[in-house]
């Protein structure tokens, strides 16, 4: 029997299995100072301008942050971002930091100090962004298909425009980080609406790990160099959500860096498609809730036979969570595939759609098990199976097995032709 850890909520999940094949991301050595390489990054970046060349004849400053839904360590990119801007003479009271929230819920003052530190949080403007009050937003002007653009008023008409996050594959964006921030991070619902639709997700290419030629990232991107923030500070984390690596400069070109850089680590080829895949959300904070698990479910689907079957261990410590928009459409379905044809009919986007989508389509070629603290009637409610104990369903179902203990950060894909 072979031992395998499971990214599981904060202490992980430990089973047992006989001949499985396990896919871990390539290792990435953790930067000894983190803190130092981002400020050394400020001074001499990939591309562009240095933040104290930037940061010269401009008054206020907005930093855009990832919100709790990611593993970015913020609590280490911020204060260090801070430091240089008042090092560089930037008033403390001229510093604004905004929440990507995108199309999620706000964050309570506890998860803002847990995220930021309680020192930024107590001494310096934080604001979450709220993509549904126009009020709060600015029109920045039309994407080439006459679509208007809305961006956080704060982040837009600051003096120098800061941009952070971290990269990894993307299940549909095909890559976090960069234009990201912009779009969905800082847009207005109906732009995020508008980006997510049906027929954007529907496209093959709307997947892990591709940029050009995906209609969602090619969207996203268009909506950042609408915005075209001053600086990205963005990094690459290792399996233990340390800092491997740290990309600044001017975003386009920076990001792209950063992705081939993450590409390279995350992806690993696969020969065969397997009868039984076994994949996590990556853990706390990333198994939250059901919803952010639908890409743990994607990456496991990319190598398991049609037919085949999905375990997904995702603690979902928030729920569904109970109520979201993600909530309320699985409810109206009564099997996957018809809720799958009723998104992929309406003409209308609604929030969070693109979840369900994606998952009813997984559903339609396996079945998806849930391991969690989520009771049976939530999981059944979710057209989903409960299971209980991962390695007695491996059992009973038999065949090959493949586990992805880190979830999303390792991405696999079949070697051409094999299906």
């Amino acid at each position: 029997m072979k031992k395998v850890k499971l990214d599981y909520g904060i202490t992980g999940h430990i089973i047992e299995l006989d001949n499985a094949d396990i896919f871990y991301p390539q290792d990435q050595i953790a930067l000894n100072n983190p803190e130092e390489v981002i400020r050394q990054k400020l001074q001499s970046p990939d591309f562009g301008e240095s933040l104290g060349k930037l940061v010269i004849g401009k008054k206020t400053v907005a930093i855009a942050h990832t919100d709790i839904t990611r593993a970015t360590p913020n609590h280490i990119i911020i204060p260090v971002l801070i430091k240089e801007l008042l090092h560089l003479g930037i008033d403390k009271k001229d510093i604004t930091l905004v929440n990507m929230t995108g199309s999620h819920r706000p964050q309570t003052k506890a998860e803002l100090e847990s995220m930021l530190t309680k020192e930024v949080v107590d001494n310096y403007t934080c604001i979450q962004h709220d993509s549904f009050d126009y009020s709060t937003m600015t029109f920045v002007g039309n994407m080439s298909d006459g679509h208007p653009l809305y961006i956080n008023s704060k982040f837009y008409n600051a003096d120098l425009k800061i941009a952070t996050g971290f990269i990894e594959p993307h299940f549909f964006a095909g890559f976090s980080g960069g234009p990201k921030a912009i779009l969905p991070g800082i847009s207005d619902i109906k732009s995020i609406m508008h980006n997510h639709n049906a027929q954007r997700i529907a496209s093959e290419k709307a997947t892990w790990a591709i940029t050009e030629g995906n209609p969602v990232w090619e969207n996203i991107r268009e909506g950042a160099r609408l915005v075209n923030p001053d600086l990205l500070v963005n990094v690459a984390l290792n399996t233990e959500e340390k800092i491997s690596a740290v990309f600044a400069g001017a975003w386009e070109n920076t990001h792209q860096k950063g992705y081939l850089f993450v590409k390279e680590h995350a992806m690993q080829k696969v020969n065969q498609p397997y009868d039984i895949v076994i994949t996590t959300n990556s853990g706390y904070p990333l198994d939250m809730n059901l919803y952010q698990a639908v890409k743990g479910m994607s990456t496991a689907a990319q190598i398991v036979k049609d037919g085949g079957t999905i375990i997904i261990a995702a603690e979902c410590s928030d729920g569904i969570p109970y109520g979201s928009h993600y909530h309320q459409i699985l409810k109206r379905g009564t099997t996957p595939s018809a809720l799958f044809d009723l998104i992929i009919n309406n003409k209308e986007t609604e929030p969070e759609q693109w979840q369900v989508q994606i998952q009813t389509r997984i559903q339609k070629r396996a079945d998806v098990y849930l391991y969690s603290n989520l009771s049976d009637k939530e999981v059944e409610e979710a057209m989903l199976k409960p299971c209980h104990d991962i390695a007695k369903i491996v059992e009973e179902k038999g065949g090959s097995v493949a586990v992805l203990p880190k979830g999303p950060q390792t991405i696999p894909y079949l070697v051409k032709g094999n299906k």
